[in-house]
């Protein structure tokens, strides 16, 4: 075992030892394949409940099983954060570009770095490949930001947060979370294609101003105008220099020629370049000024057109080109006759099409384009292959594993110009919109929503520049959950706000489910007057119309704005009256939700006993469902009416359990809230050091999603601890710390944290005589958040 370096290499020679595959060890261990994928990777530190229970399903020397979990507890070496594209082709004739970026970049003092220049010019491949090589330079890592499909500055912060993988926090303006996410991080920021946001250019330089290790790569047409930017601008590939009777051996280093001869050979596998075209090349890649997406459009037509036709053509057509913006600069009027040229070569049905799919925002997969182009699915299967293949559209996997096109953002302006030209636009727009709805009004999984993020915000936009209320408040109705799931609370505001506000004829149901939405994007963000204000219209609206499945839900939520301010038996009543509902129309799930909501307040009152009984019935029924969140919630809940039990072993097997299904989601909320409910249970167990671990893992969770309110509860566990190990005087400073912080963060505990903290709270007050708690108390109320994490975690 000692010849393996990590414990995922130890898990993997083990398991192949012992002919299991990872679903056999998942299956029995009681995880998920995804987690044991993970751990095998070093992508995940295994808790040392995980790692005990490898060791026996292993069959691991029972005298080495100590080192075992011990190895398996050591810090993995952090693998550096990117989410770069991969490029499908390699980067031709940028070496000195590369090179100079780089270093410009890393020199000391430069802190923004923007690559200029006109569209077409490949600012961005060149950006991604400088990002590249310096990856292990930022040990946070490199983060990409495609702001092309971004067409509101209003969305530039939920975009920036959203790449960065930044949960927003509860009564914080998500800038403010971005800026501590960011504060002590050495990390690159690819911002790819600003030119159009020029307004959230104080937003960066705020950020770079608070975060001092942070640098910024950005591309743009134009500069961003922030002090100490340094401007580097992209110039075209390499021409041949003018010669007569050029040959292949002259040409062929040259930058722009060996883009072309690569490109023109991906299409036609013959295509050569030899002393009898290179002539014609050379002047070609001259006449579009050596710019690497022109090349490419131009290259790609070889599989039907003699170098020298293309040549012939492409003069004529840059020559005699009078249409088209004539205040452009020299360069980007050059790609936009290219891209001329190009559409000139289209059939008209290929013209259509390629006009049409400008519609679409961030890219789209072969159903969608089916569904919207309005023609039918051969066509559009052979059109957008040839679009492809012409270098129109490029090709991408996305995060779904579904293939997806997309235009690069010049060409796409030149689309929608088009498109416009064409009279269609409305249409188009109206299909792509009502598409975009169905597929929110009938699509649950999250991961798909997530890749469609952009064509879902066109889709609003639309119904709001139209004031269409009805598709604006329906949307809206079906993405609530989420943007709530998934942590977009700040976009989700802007949004209920815009369609709140549509004067255009509607169903008064719709708007009852967005108020009740809205309430619970408002608890998101702590602002309880305004979620209970929602609810409370929901409910109203709801019971006005008669409608019993509007009324269960609103219910919820004003049930738990009642429960949240102490209320627990009035909120009991409520969720009773909810639970008659939902068994009036057979709604296994709304009951299933509901007799958790009830146990929640049972576990208020106090009553763990009855807590117990209905969180387990709620269960039940999530198991039958198959609701692996259902699940994962209730089994929760159920280690806390354990707890509140002292039944702490018990507890620690329900948390445990709930870990598993939290990881197997990629719930990091509930990953992290597990961490912290196994600390309560491992410290009521009295093993303070796996209550310390399970403290410091949910603390290291939070911290990394920028969870206030969870890094708020996981320092209580902490002071808890120390409230064990009888350090008072610190355990009565992080306390007057968590005071403040809890209430600006807007951090609620359950009932059982909050009988935990209290009790805690009152052993310090007996063991500190007044003065010395007040000064504790007052030394902790000055800390900020970072200052109390710092102190919490010495020495601990």
């Amino acid at each position: 075992m000692a010849a393996v370096a990590t414990f995922g290499q130890v898990i993997k020679h083990r398991r192949r030892a012992l002919d299991m595959t990872q679903r056999d060890l998942a299956n029995q261990v009681g995880y998920s394949v995804v987690t044991i994928r993970k751990v095998e990777t070093d992508e995940r530190r295994p808790s040392r409940e995980l790692a005990e229970r490898l060791a026996h399903c292993l069959r691991i020397d029972p005298e080495q099983q100590g080192a075992f979990v011990g190895l398996g507890r050591l810090e993995p070496v952090p693998a550096t954060r990117s989410n770069l594209p991969a490029p499908l082709t390699r980067l031709i004739g940028r070496q000195t570009e590369v090179d100079l970026v780089r270093d410009t970049v890393m020199h000391r003092g430069v802190r923004i770095v923007t690559l200029v220049g006109p569209p077409g010019i490949g600012k961005s491949r060149l950006s991604v490949e400088v990002a590249g090589e310096l990856r292990t330079v930022f040990p946070d890592g490199v983060c990409f930001v495609a702001f092309a499909p971004v067409g509101d500055e209003a969305l530039v912060v939920p975009t920036l947060a959203t790449a960065l993988g930044v949960r927003e926090v509860a009564g914080t303006p998500l800038a403010d979370v971005l800026v501590e996410h960011l504060r002590d991080r050495r990390l690159l920021l690819l911002l790819d294609d600003c030119e159009h946001l020029l307004g959230a250019a104080r937003l960066f330089a705020e950020l770079l101003t608070a975060c001092p290790e942070l640098r910024i790569l950005a591309t743009s047409r134009a500069p961003l105008h922030i002090r100490g930017e340094r401007l580097v601008p992209v110039p075209p590939l390499a021409l041949p220099s003018a010669r007569h009777d050029p040959t292949a051996a002259a040409v062929a280093r040259c930058a722009a020629v060996e883009l072309f001869v690569e490109r023109a050979a991906a299409v036609d596998p013959a295509f050569r370049l030899t002393d009898a075209n290179a002539g014609d090349v050379a002047a070609i890649c001259a006449g579009v000024d050596g710019l690497p997406l022109a090349i490419e459009l131009v290259a790609a037509r070889v599989a039907l057109l003699s170098t020298a036709a293309i040549l012939a053509r492409l003069n004529h057509r840059l020559t005699l080109l009078t249409d088209g913006p004539r205040d452009l600069p020299e360069r980007q009027q050059t790609l936009r006759r290219t891209i001329d040229w190009s559409y000139d070569l289209l059939e008209p049905g290929e013209q259509l099409l390629f006009a049409r799919l400008a519609v679409f925002t961030g890219g789209f997969c072969l159903s969608a384009a089916e569904a919207v182009m309005d023609l039918d699915a051969a066509t559009v299967l052979d059109g957008v292959t040839g679009l492809v293949d012409k270098n129109l559209l490029r090709q991408e996997v996305r995060a779904d594993g579904e293939r997806y096109a997309d235009f690069f953002e010049m060409i796409r302006e030149y689309a929608l110009e088009r498109l416009v030209a064409s009279g269609e636009q409305d249409r188009v727009r109206d299909r792509h919109a009502r598409y975009y709805l169905a597929l929110a009004e009938q699509e649950t999984d999250l991961d798909r929503l997530g890749v469609e993020h952009n064509n879902l915000r066109g889709a609003l936009e639309w119904h709001i520049q139209r004031d269409d209320a009805d598709a604006g408040l329906r949307l809206v109705a079906a993405l609530w959950k989420f943007w709530h799931i998934r942590s977009h609370h700040t976009e989700a505001s802007r949004w209920v706000t815009l369609v709140m506000h549509l004067s255009g004829e509607h169903d008064p149901a719709v708007r009852a489910h967005v108020l009740c939405g809205a309430g619970w994007i408002a608890v998101d963000r702590s602002d309880h007057v305004r979620a209970k204000a929602y609810f409370d219209e929901s409910l109203a609206l709801f019971r006005e119309l008669g409608d019993p499945r509007g009324v269960a839900e609103a219910l919820h939520g004003v049930g738990t704005m009642l429960q949240a301010s102490g209320g627990s038996a009035e909120a009991l009543a409520l969720f009773e009256e909810s639970l008659v509902l939902y068994r009036g129309l057979d709604d296994t799930e709304g009951i299933a939700w509901t007799l958790d909501h009830l146990g929640q307040s049972r576990l208020g009152l106090p009553d763990p006993v009855g807590a117990e009984a209905l969180f387990e019935a709620s269960r039940a029924l999530f198991q039958r469902l198959g609701h692996a969140w259902g699940r994962a919630i209730t089994l929760d809940h159920l280690g806390l009416a354990d707890l509140a039990q002292g039944n702490h072993a018990r507890a620690a097997e329900r948390f445990g359990e709930a870990l598993g299904l939290f990881d197997e989601l990629a719930n990091n909320w509930g990953i992290a809230t597990s961490f912290e409910h196994l600390g309560h249970a491992a410290l009521a167990a009295g093993d303070a050091a796996r209550s310390r671990d399970c403290f410091r893992r949910s603390l290291q969770l939070t911290q990394a999603e920028a969870d206030r309110a969870g890094i708020v509860r996981s320092l209580a566990g902490l002071a808890s601890l120390a409230v064990v190990q009888r350090q008072s005087q610190r355990a009565a400073q992080l306390f007057g710390a968590l005071a403040l912080l809890a209430e600006s963060s807007g951090a609620l505990m359950n009932p059982v944290e909050q009988a935990i903290h209290d009790r805690d709270l009152a052993v310090v007050h007996r063991d500190l005589d007044h003065e010395a708690m007040a000064r504790a108390w007052a030394r902790g109320a000055r800390m900020t958040l970072a200052e109390a994490v710092a102190y919490a975690t010495d020495g601990t």
